[in-house]
């Protein structure tokens, strides 16, 4: 290999390393979100995710199988390209799937897909996508039609239509988070944010960025206030942003 090829090679490397350092968060910003056969209109998810999407999120909708025969697809359709629906029976490659996603959100969960998330009835390629993001620790964030659905706080649940309590208890231990449709985008975007400290001392030293926990990627500090060389050296080391407080 000549000189003039490594120097090529050298250059390519470099460029791909500024464009990843300039967009540092560009490959976190991708959810996944999985309908099943839900009896909740979609257009209110799908205006959660148009919020989503407003704020630089890329999303990708997986169809269970039952929801293809059940639901009305034009609404999705009229709104996502078809690289961006994803059928279930499709799924090849789960793990890397939950990989390159950061966030999974079940927007409109049904109720037999409660029990049997509930139940361990990990039989199909959607359950098992849930289980394995839950194994990875990946956010996973849930919304039931039978705990959102407004007509249902107006009348009694029929025992067919009621999510049991202890279903949602299990998921709430096993690590999925509960929300209702309209807190879908608010909760997606907070999750997203890097974890920021805020500091009010007007002397930011070293010492101040060792104490910092592990999982700190951003310190908030005052306007007025001196940040020392080697705390700026600390902080680039560790990957911190440092803000001023506006």
């Amino acid at each position: 290999m000549t000189s003039e090829q490594i120097a090529q090679i050298e250059q390519i490397v470099e460029n791909v390393l500024k464009e990843h350092l300039n967009n540092p968060q560009q490959s976190e910003k991708q959810l996944l979100a999985i309908l099943g056969a839900t009896q909740l209109p979609l257009e209110e998810v799908l205006q959660q995710f148009q919020k989503c999407t407003q704020e630089g999120w890329k999303i990708r909708i997986i169809l269970s199988d039952l929801a293809t025969k059940v639901l009305n697809l034009d609404l999705i359709h009229s709104t996502y390209d078809n690289d961006d629906i994803l059928l279930e029976h499709d799924l090849t490659d789960i793990p890397s799937l939950v990989e390159n996603h950061s966030q999974i959100v079940l927007p409109a969960l049904s109720y037999p897909m409660v029990g049997k998330l509930a139940l361990k009835l990990v039989d199909t390629p959607c359950t098992y996508l849930v289980f394995h993001a839950l194994y990875c620790g990946k956010p996973v964030i849930a919304a039931s039609e039978g705990l959102t659905q407004k007509e249902y706080i107006r009348k009694e649940l029929r025992p067919l239509d009621k999510i049991e309590p202890e279903h949602v208890n299990a998921l709430r231990e096993f690590g999925v988070q509960w929300i209702t449709v309209d807190q879908l985008a608010e909760t997606v975007c907070e999750i997203g944010l890097p974890n920021r400290v805020n500091v009010s001392s007007l002397v930011i030293s070293a010492s101040v960025i060792a104490n910092l926990a592990s999982d700190v990627q951003e310190l908030v500090y005052t306007q007025q206030a001196i940040i020392t060389p080697l705390a700026r050296d600390h902080a680039q080391k560790r990957g911190i942003k440092l803000t001023p407080k506006s």
